[in-house]
């Protein structure tokens, strides 16, 4: 085997796996990143999703669910910090749907309805976990509009112009 990559998945309470692997297929916010050796160091938010971890022919050879959390890689290291996980092969739908019924918060909820929709084949990007912390951040600083990827507490001629266009 060639170069690989020295994954961590770590919780809040503890390690929960450490192996080198090929690659992996991280689920950022925007769009599903696979980490191969050598990479350029970057950090990523990772979105309610399913972690891939691939062998060498790149064919899939372990799955995770994970709730949300931020990705580092760096130097053929990828150290995945994440709220929550559970091993895909021990998520069968019956068990699922009987834990989102039985969740208690919104966040859990989402959780075990990106299972369920991922077992029904269908993808989304969890977006609400941007909308979640937009709305917070807006709340706590008091910012008005999103522009380009930023809060502004002022809006510019340029934006009131494009607004009025509307």
């Amino acid at each position: 085997m060639g170069k690989e990559v020295n994954l961590s998945i770590i919780l809040p309470s503890r390690i929960y796996l450490q192996e080198k692997v090929s690659s992996v297929i991280i689920p950022a916010v925007r769009a599903d990143i696979d980490i191969l050796p050598d990479r350029a160091p970057s950090v990523f938010a990772l979105d309610f999703g399913l972690l891939q971890i691939l062998n060498e022919k790149g064919g899939v050879k372990d799955s995770y669910f994970v709730h949300s959390g931020m990705a580092q890689v760096a130097d053929n290291e990828c150290k995945v910090m994440v709220q929550g996980i559970a091993p895909a092969s021990e998520m069968p739908p019956h068990i699922v749907k009987k834990k989102l019924e039985e969740a208690q918060t919104e966040q859990m909820k989402l959780f075990y309805q990106m299972i369920l929709d991922y077992q029904r084949g269908v993808r989304r990007r969890y977006l609400r976990t941007l909308q979640l912390y937009s709305k917070k951040l807006k709340q706590r600083t008091g910012l008005k509009k999103f522009v380009f990827g930023a809060f502004s507490k002022k809006e510019t001629s340029q934006t009131k112009s494009t607004d009025k266009e509307k």
